[in-house]
């Protein structure tokens, strides 16, 4: 006897999505985190900022992406809360209200955590 091993979900490019858009926008916020500030000492060193900038402006295009993921998916879950009945339509409209109100969080961080790029030298 043998065993099929792959699994076939019908929904499984819905889930890949709702993942994305839960996930995407703060992972880029840690990506932006971690990389930005190992590379104040190369910007130091040559007294340029361009790429701390480059730095930011990626994981706010990517923390975007997964905002509109999120919203994508909650439009066509139905734009309303879940209630207390269980299932995919349930799951889907949490989860995609939830990456929505994330991401929309995150980026605002991005944003947060770029201006003192522009404001501050990175040697000080």
């Amino acid at each position: 006897m043998t065993v099929d091993p792959r699994t076939d979900l019908p929904d499984a490019g819905e889930l890949r999505a709702l993942w994305t858009g839960l996930l995407l926008a703060p992972a880029a916020f840690l990506i932006n985190l971690e990389v930005a500030y190992a590379l104040v000492p190369t910007a130091c060193a040559s007294s340029t900022k361009l790429l701390v900038h480059v730095v930011h402006a990626v994981c706010l295009a990517l923390a975007v992406v997964g905002t509109l993921t999120a919203w994508r998916r909650w439009q066509l879950t139905g734009e309303t809360w879940p209630g207390g009945a269980g299932g995919r339509l349930s799951r889907s409209r949490f989860m995609s209200g939830l990456g929505l109100l994330l991401s929309l969080f995150i980026v605002m961080v991005i944003v947060a955590q770029w201006i003192p790029s522009f404001v501050l030298s990175p040697c000080q």
